[in-house]
């Protein structure tokens, strides 16, 4: 019997080595444009007035870590603690976006500035929010809440009780996987008139309401605008490197 050859393909071991891709330096111009008006905003602006003067008038302590999206308002209400969340990528709701952004880019090529300002200009005045408000007790259980506002209105979602107030607050997997085993209350469009006006009182007495909710608005656009720095500078130092 005659034995067939194979053909072999000798493989180098060497590592290849790439240049930087050829439109890096572009892109890195590019930002370095982005970053500069958008710093020169920021300097402009400076601190928003609005979460001072809300902070005075309600009581709300607002905390938020940069490069996250979380925005944690806390105050005592007599032997209430009340902690309200909401997520700056709520923002997102907008029908509009980023889409318009590109299609002015590729119109106008290299027009940073323009584009930038495209960008803040077209910046939506009112979007639909999903929030939580969490009210604890000592030597009770926590009374936690689901809530959407929209143009100014705050409708209730879900009304749940949790063992405790890490539970209702966490951002971690284990909370929220217990607080999507609770219960979620009954539908509040069925409940009477009467417990449905006095939920709405309970939680207008408690600064969750109009103000509460166009407060998030102009927070959720000054947070974003502040991450969109950042990550403006994090994607330059990436392609610099």
């Amino acid at each position: 019997m005659r034995s067939l050859g194979v053909a072999t393909r000798s493989l180098s071991t060497s590592p290849l080595v790439f240049a930087n891709g050829s439109v890096d330096n572009d892109l890195s111009h590019t930002l370095s444009e982005e970053i500069k008006y958008e710093a020169g905003q920021a300097a402009e602006e400076g601190e928003p007035e609005f979460i001072q003067a809300f902070s005075n008038k309600t009581g709300f302590k607002v905390k938020t870590e940069a490069g996250k999206n979380n925005v944690f308002l806390t105050k005592q209400f007599g032997n209430e603690s009340i902690t309200v969340v909401f997520d700056v990528q709520e923002i997102l709701n907008v029908d509009d976006p980023i889409a318009d952004i590109s299609v002015y880019r590729e119109n106008e090529q290299g027009d940073t500035t323009k584009e930038a300002e495209k960008r803040a200009d077209d910046t939506p005045e009112d979007f639909p929010i999903h929030f939580t408000a969490t009210f604890a007790k000592p030597n009770a259980p926590v009374f936690y809440m689901e809530l959407e506002s929209s143009e100014g209105e705050i409708g209730v979602e879900h009304m749940r009780f949790m063992p405790d107030e890490a539970t209702a607050t966490g951002t971690d997997m284990a909370s929220e996987w217990t607080r999507g085993q609770a219960y979620c209350g009954p539908i509040f469009g069925q409940l009477s008139d009467d417990l449905k006006e006095n939920i709405d009182a309970f939680l207008s007495e408690r600064n969750i309401d109009t103000a509460l909710t166009l407060f998030m608005q102009d927070y959720i656009e000054f947070k974003e605008q502040g991450e969109y720095l950042t990550w403006l500078q994090k994607f330059k130092g990436f392609i610099d490197a």
